[in-house]
């Protein structure tokens, strides 16, 4: 860890301090009367308790106010290392994603796009402890749903939380991929860098939109991944209909990244077995060398201070019950 910094939550309760000194102010029932005294022993083991009593009594006042005034360490930020990448995963959320996966015409019926991609997505992130992770979903607008975490529950908890509600009536591909490149824009180059696009269709995309994407992804190196939900059985392979001039919005967009000066691959799935074989492909190919640093929360340490002043008191308690022993 580093950059460390100590703060208080409530630093006005830092005034009660002097309050710890009261246990080394003389009392009246620490003397005794004697008409005279010379003939008792020198009692080093009293002075001794004595001084561990007050000290205990002490610390344990000072303890107890520095842990009412909240102390914790901010800024906190841990260097970590491993095999990886930085991947942001954009998901369609499309209302057409609700659709049965690869129909077979009007009766089909099977697992929706929308459940088989989440189920494997969720998998994946669970899988690659090392990887920093950022989650957004497009339709008619784009949507960070987490932006660039360690914490891996959470983009797992997101993208497990499409299941809730409807899909979105339209799919702004262009604007949610150029809202992914953005992403990338102000953060440092650590290791390499992937956007994972799962949809279950093409977009037709502006010339503008064309060029964003197509300078954004060179600008930061980012690696593209369009993992295709297949609709229907009978919908032909995207190579193939690239290869015969089909003019279809998927044919064109696919079109559109093979000639991205950056890196790009197709993947096309078209049950929950294509969607798993997808994402492990892809998660063996980003297995890098990643270095970055980690900004963490605020760490809290009132519980150590009181810790402190719950052993001081029971200190105090063993030195009382020595003192009353040896008088009895």
């Amino acid at each position: 860890m580093m950059d460390a910094t100590l703060d208080f939550t409530a630093p006005w309760a830092l005034v009660l301090l002097p309050l710890a000194l009261l246990p080394f102010l003389p009392r009246r029932d620490d003397t005794l009367s004697f008409s005279w005294a010379g003939w008792l022993p020198e009692d080093r083991i009293g002075r001794v308790l004595g001084m561990i009593a007050r000290a205990s009594a002490a610390l344990a006042i000072a303890s107890i106010v520095v842990g009412l005034a909240g102390p914790g360490l901010s800024g906190l930020a841990v260097h970590r290392t491993g095999r990886g990448a930085q991947m942001l995963i954009l998901m369609d959320r499309s209302g057409s994603m609700t659709d049965v996966m690869a129909s077979r015409g009007v009766n089909s019926s099977g697992a929706s796009k929308n459940s088989v991609a989440r189920s494997a997505l969720v998998e994946f992130v669970r899988a690659r402890p090392n990887d920093r992770f950022a989650f957004m979903m497009f339709g008619i607008s784009p949507i960070l749903a987490m932006p660039f975490t360690y914490d891996h529950a959470i983009i797992a908890d997101a993208i497990d939380g499409t299941r809730i509600g409807r899909g979105m009536p339209d799919t702004q591909l262009g604007r949610g991929l150029i809202a992914a490149i953005a992403q990338f824009d102000a953060r440092s180059f650590t290791g390499h860098r992937a956007i994972v696009m799962v949809s279950d269709g093409g977009a037709l995309l502006t010339s503008e939109e064309s060029h964003a994407i197509a300078d954004g992804l060179a600008r930061n190196r980012i690696a593209l991944y369009f993992v295709f939900l297949r609709s229907s059985v009978y919908t032909p392979a995207l190579d193939v209909a690239v290869r015969r001039g089909d003019a279809s919005p998927e044919a064109r967009l696919h079109r559109f990244f093979l000639s991205l000066r950056t890196p790009y691959r197709l993947f096309e799935a078209g049950d929950a077995n294509g969607m798993a074989a997808a994402m492990r492909t892809i998660g063996e190919q980003q297995n890098y060398p990643i270095s970055f640093v980690e900004r963490l929360p605020r760490q809290a340490r009132s519980g150590w201070c009181f810790a402190v002043a719950v052993a001081c008191c029971a200190m105090l308690i063993v030195t009382r019950a020595i003192g009353v022993g040896s008088w009895q």
